[in-house]
């Protein structure tokens, strides 16, 4: 008899057990399981890519608010190899990922944002934050196509931490004036590329320098902005889907002439090492994001003196915007730090700690101005005063797309053949209309 009931106990028990597992597993969405809820102690962790000396000196004026704001607390930054290792693109998305699935997260990380951060919403990985976005009055300081690239499926799961503008051309400009190459003249690829060829005639073997894969997206990504901003919002809206396209043929016709100017090493090429080509006049001309500017800085070069920018031809009253954000994983074991560090991210104080030394503009319509230096004050002038706003690739589509995007533009290097990439692009894009789950309405 008691062994009937030790037998009846032990299946109510399993039943029971059974039952609790799929609620849990239904609870979650099909996403795994939350880990069992820590100990909060009062520590920080979080991860970022800023690891050149111009992006150091910016992240850690960022902790310094943090820790002035909330000390005792014990921060751990974890940088890695953000943009490149050997010439290659290194994905955080596979070192976050697997830590999140196995309930070891950091607090928060950087990401880009828009569909760069769709990985980890389809996953259901991040937590919402609508909450700090009402709180902290984001809505009413930032410009709405921030609100976008920080949103998805209706609620915010991100904050941004500043804006780079990338649509700029970066020269030096001892080699300019030596050269009387007047950069205010150098507004379209015809210009650009007559001079060009003055300074090879003069000596300057590759006047262009250019790094890895993903900043040949960069300038692409330009010239397409260039060639109409209402092509370009067709473009990151999966419209261009013809291989005969003209303008997408324009496109990588423009980017094979603009090849014949750069240097032949650039798939190995670190972006803060051809920067250093341009800094020390090795070359003339890099088009790169406004990070550019923090190494300028930290060469010890001045704007308007030694170095300086014009927009890429075509694009002078656009702003290309490229958005760093931190967001909050799911099962962290410090979520009150990890909102803090939000609301810091995000801050006035923050922002305007950060983004003079990394660079970038802050994502705030409210910044203090006079912290700036003079190359920002003109690009919060610029970005007061632009006509259209648009994402970058990294934000602005698929993140399927973008990688196909950065592979055909790494074989386009090496075998400039432009009715093989405008097909490869055109036809991968017609492939995916169901990934296309954003509307992009540029103004």
């Amino acid at each position: 008899m008691k062994n009937k009931k030790a037998i009846v106990l032990l299946l109510i028990v399993i039943v029971i057990g059974i039952v609790i597992y799929h609620l849990t597993i239904k609870d979650n969405n099909g996403a795994p399981p939350p880990p069992q809820k820590k100990q909060e102690v009062n520590a920080l962790s979080f991860y970022h890519w800023w690891i050149s000396p111009g992006e150091s000196a910016a992240v850690n004026a960022l902790i310094d608010v943090f820790a002035d704001k909330y000390p005792g607390v014990a921060i751990l930054p974890i940088s890695v190899a953000g943009r490149d290792i050997g010439g290659g693109s290194f994905d955080l998305f596979n070192v976050i990922q697997p830590m999140i699935m196995a309930g070891e997260a950091p607090d928060a990380f950087q990401m880009n944002g828009g569909y760069s951060g769709g990985r980890f919403l389809g996953g259901n990985y991040l937590e919402q934050i609508d909450n700090i976005w009402e709180e902290e009055g984001l809505e009413e300081i930032t410009p709405p196509i921030v609100q976008d690239i920080s949103r998805y499926d209706g609620h915010y799961y991100a904050v941004p931490v500043n804006i780079h503008r990338t649509n700029v051309v970066w020269y030096n400009k001892k080699l300019l004036d030596e050269n009387n190459i007047d950069p205010a003249f150098l507004t379209s690829w015809d210009a650009f590329f007559k001079a060009c060829d003055t300074l090879q005639a003069a000596g300057v073997a590759y006047p262009v320098q250019m790094a890895a894969a993903w900043t040949a997206g960069q300038v692409f990504e330009g010239i397409i902005a260039g060639i109409g901003i209402d092509f370009y919002e067709d473009w990151i809206n999966g419209k261009v889907t013809d291989p005969q396209d003209p303008k997408l043929l324009e496109a990588f016709e423009i980017f094979k002439k603009y090849l014949s100017y750069a240097n032949p090493d650039s798939p190995e090429l670190a972006w803060n090492a051809a920067t250093n080509r341009v800094i020390t006049g090795e070359g003339a001309f890099n088009i790169m994001g406004d990070w550019n500017n923090g190494e300028f800085k930290a060469a010890g070069l001045n704007y308007g003196v030694d170095y300086g920018v014009f927009a890429v031809p075509g694009t002078r009253r656009l702003y290309g915007l490229g958005i760093d954000t931190f967001q909050r994983p799911k099962g962290i074991a410090h979520p009150t730090n990890a909102d803090r560090w939000l609301r810091v991210v995000v801050s006035k104080e923050g922002q305007d700690a950060f983004n003079p030394l990394k660079g970038s503009i802050s994502a705030r319509l409210d910044s203090d101005v006079t912290k700036y230096d003079n190359y920002q004050k003109s690009a919060i002038r610029d970005f007061w005063s632009a006509q259209y706003m648009y994402p970058t690739i990294s934000n602005g589509v698929p993140v399927s797309l973008a990688d196909k995007i950065q592979n055909t533009l790494a074989d386009f290097i090496q075998n400039p053949d432009v009715n093989k990439a405008a097909s490869e692009i055109a036809d991968f894009t017609n492939s995916i209309p169901e990934q296309f789950t954003r509307i992009w309405i540029l103004e």
